[in-house]
């Protein structure tokens, strides 16, 4: 478990190591490791699983991490990749969204762009590793969130963890998909992209403020 000093990442990492790493995994992994560790020390998130967090920090986590979560969800559920795969993804926009309302927060407004229909396969199997990775250390961070804030504060987004057969067989998957170098290439630079969107976005949420608090 984490205590006061512990990270998003960490929790996720955790997580991983439960499962055999094949080739695409360890790939992918130290592919997105420097991504992963700037987005994880982002104030918004780090805040997540600090000890003395509280119900309006939470909720303005939750708010800045609702526009790039949804772009990456759509980007993935709405690629025709996703049916062409037989994968089954489940969605988890809804539980944010019910997460904010409940705290009291506006749901932000996103305007979903026309999936791409040039998108490659092994660069969306990429954004699904992050996507898909970013529910294993969720049963970490909830524990956090509870600890700091008590177990009635809503926690739906961060209380669905994935189910450990879904990701083994995720694994699995890649390794075939991504079984070609520059297949495992594309899907790198896919996974870095989806990071790199997310900071972004978390970047703009904490200017905003600035902004506004300025005025």
């Amino acid at each position: 478990m984490l205590d006061g000093t512990g990270s998003a990442q960490a929790a996720t990492i955790h997580a991983m190591r439960r499962y055999h790493r094949g080739r695409a995994h360890q790939a992918l992994r130290r592919g997105t490791a420097p991504a992963h560790k700037a987005l994880d020390q982002h104030r918004l998130m780090q805040q997540l699983t600090g000890r003395a967090l509280t119900r309006e920090q939470y909720a303005e986590s939750l708010a800045a991490m609702h526009r790039p979560h949804a772009r990456l969800e759509w980007r993935v559920h709405a690629s025709r990749h996703h049916a062409e795969s037989g994968f089954e993804l489940s969605p988890r926009l809804a539980r944010l969204e019910a997460d904010l309302v409940e705290l009291g927060q506006p749901v932000p407004p996103v305007s979903q762009r026309p999936p791409d229909l040039s998108d490659g396969r092994a660069a969306w199997w990429g954004r699904v590793y992050v996507l898909e990775g970013s529910r294993q250390g969720s049963a970490v961070i909830a524990r956090c969130i509870h600890s700091s804030l008590g177990d009635t504060v809503p926690c739906r987004f961060f209380g669905e963890a994935i189910v450990p057969d879904d990701f083994g067989r995720l694994l699995a998957t890649l390794d075939r998909e991504l079984e070609v170098d520059d297949a495992l290439e594309q899907a790198v630079a896919g996974a870095r992209e989806a990071f790199a969107d997310y900071q972004a976005e978390l970047d703009a949420f904490d200017s905003r403020k600035r902004t506004v608090e300025m005025r």
